[in-house]
């Protein structure tokens, strides 16, 4: 049973964009979510693609390509509705940074294998951020209106599931436990900022 964990958390993950991009669609704003969270969703997402073909773990490439298109379909609402021109000057150098490693395997003595393991570190880190930059925002505007629960609740939910399926692995990685476990920290911060901000005003 455990063996299906990695791909039901990949699933909730999937599942977990569909609240909050409605609510974006619905408000027609994205205000107050942080463009940072988004672009280190397609970066990380592009890192495991890239990673899961070359090693043949094709099963693996569908919810990556899934969530990083959601991330990146964010980010085109953001540039539609909120984005001033140096944001989207911003936002296009992130963007380009994020692939910018991927030129290396155009290089004759790369090692691809060894380029593309280190990158999965890489998307591994920015799991375990990429919610952080979104309380800073979160606090420092008190911003919720454009923010969903749900979202941050499903991702909590498949971070949980991801560190429980890691557990049982024969072999268990101390980075991935580390990240499952700065996931589960993250997103149960920024659900505690959104339900602070939320709560009805005192008398």
């Amino acid at each position: 049973m455990f063996d299906y964990l990695p791909i039901v958390s990949s699933l909730i993950l999937v599942f977990s964009f569909w609240p909050l991009i409605n609510k974006v669609r619905l408000n027609r704003s994205v205000s107050g979510l942080s463009l940072l969270m988004m672009s280190f969703g397609v970066a990380q997402s592009s890192y495991f693609i890239a990673y899961n073909l070359f090693f043949d773990r094709l099963f693996m490439v569908l919810p990556f390509v899934v969530t990083g298109a959601l991330s990146a379909l964010i980010l085109y609402y953001f540039v539609r509705y909120n984005s001033d021109e140096k944001q989207r000057r911003q936002l296009a150098i992130m963007l380009l940074c994020s692939v910018l490693p991927f030129g290396l395997l155009l290089l004759p003595n790369t090692d691809a294998a060894s380029l593309l393991n280190g990158l999965t570190y890489v998307g591994l880190v920015m799991s375990s951020v990429r919610v952080m930059p979104q309380t800073y925002k979160t606090i420092k505007s008190g911003d919720v209106s454009n923010l969903s629960a749900r979202y941050f609740s499903l991702q909590f939910i498949a971070g949980l599931t991801g560190l429980s399926a890691e557990l049982h692995m024969a072999q268990v990685s101390v980075a991935h436990v580390l990240t499952f476990v700065m996931i589960l920290l993250t997103n149960a911060a920024q659900l505690a900022c959104i339900h602070y901000y939320r709560r009805p005003a005192l008398a």
